[in-house]
């Protein structure tokens, strides 16, 4: 019989033993069988969800200057055309207005 100790805590282990159930510390057998920690686990975890954020708020922004561009070609669009005379009061309002802004009456 092999007498194993842990390499981290000095705990006498069983032969077959992948931690150590005194420190938690994986042992040699475990590292050769491939068994992750809960940590590496935690750590990929984590890291996966890193990469999804990441796509996520690529997206997000691939969205938002789209809208931003329709936003402004909308404004430059509207600001561009001639002002509406109100026919009731005279007054110019801003081209697309459906109320006069003076007097209040809608605008044919």
């Amino acid at each position: 019989m092999v007498v194993v100790f842990c390499s981290n805590c000095g705990e006498e282990l069983t032969e077959n033993a992948y931690f150590c159930p005194k420190c938690g510390m994986r042992t040699k057998k475990g590292v050769e069988a491939g068994i992750s920690t809960p940590w590496e686990d935690l750590r990929n975890t984590f890291s996966k969800m890193g990469e999804e954020i990441e796509k996520a708020f690529s997206i997000a922004g691939k969205e938002m200057e789209k809208a931003f561009k329709t936003a402004r070609d909308k404004v430059k669009e509207a600001t561009s055309r001639e002002p509406f005379v109100c026919p009731h009061c005279g007054e110019k309002n801003v081209a697309g207005a459906i109320f006069c802004y003076k007097c209040g009456k809608k605008l044919d």
